[in-house]
């Protein structure tokens, strides 16, 4: 063949004889079996190893969403109606709040009038808890010839200690007094008027018992949360108001507190 270059062709010979052609059959079976032979091992790795990632921490339990859900929406109404009450909080704030949507709010509360109820029930809760706390640790005081001074101390502590754990609670009680509804009323009568109520047995019964003298039990407590709304539900208008600053503020209101307690059960 004219131009044909015959050099070149035994030049092939240098790279070393020709390999043997696979059969296609054979090529297959040995391809069939290195895959499997990956496979098996990729079936041995634990599930975070095939991912090429660190191996993970132990596992923890998850809460289910839904009741997560709930509970932001219930933590952001108990903020804005504490902010801006009742009537001033509407769902989609509250729903903004709580990174979800209305669909969410009215699946797990129905409405923003049962939210409402709900806050103040957890609320009411915590205050009959440390109100009974109060009361033990009067009576318990009073049947060890402690005096008075002496069992005011504790007192006062876990008083303050309640209310600077619950900074809402303040608000919440003045905001639902300008509220002259139906919605607040039945608070009022479901929750609050209860509480008042037990306090009062509680200090008739150690006045009858001649440990304290309390002329209207009715009164006493409802004066002392009067107090101690008016001061935690704003300091800082407390400071302006009266012209302190708010550590000479906080220890006056703490020693006032006391006082009035302490005239009160004598």
């Amino acid at each position: 063949m004219e131009g044909y270059n015959s050099d070149k062709l035994r030049s092939r010979s240098q790279f070393g004889p020709a390999r043997q052609a696979v059969p296609l059959h054979d090529r297959l079976i040995a391809g069939t079996k290195k895959m499997s032979t990956v496979s098996q091992r990729a079936r041995n790795k634990p599930s975070w190893a095939k991912t090429g990632l660190a191996k993970p921490g132990p596992l923890k339990p998850k809460q289910p969403a839904n009741g997560v859900t709930k509970e932001r929406l219930l933590l952001a109404a108990t903020e804005l109606f504490a902010e801006k009450g009742f009537h001033g909080s509407s769902t989609r704030e509250i729903t903004w709040r709580a990174r979800t949507n209305l669909s969410s709010l009215y699946f797990h509360w129905r409405s923003k009038a049962n939210l409402y109820i709900e806050v103040h029930r957890r609320i009411f809760q915590l205050m009959t808890k440390v109100a009974q706390e109060v009361a033990d640790l009067l009576g318990q005081g009073l049947h060890s010839s402690k005096s008075l001074d002496e069992m005011m101390e504790p007192i006062t502590n876990r008083v303050f200690e309640f209310f600077d754990a619950n900074p809402n609670l303040a608000r919440l009680n003045l905001h639902r007094v300008l509220d002259d509804s139906v919605l607040a009323a039945r608070i009022e009568k479901e929750f609050e008027n209860p509480l008042h109520q037990a306090m009062a047995l509680c200090y008739r019964r150690l006045t009858e018992e001649g440990l304290i003298t309390v002329r209207d039990p009715e009164l006493l407590s409802f004066s002392l949360e009067t107090l101690l709304d008016r001061y935690f539900a704003s300091p800082a208008h407390v400071e302006r108001s009266l012209g302190l600053r708010r550590k000479e503020l906080r220890t006056r209101m703490r020693n006032h507190f006391r006082e009035t307690f302490l005239r009160l059960l004598r």
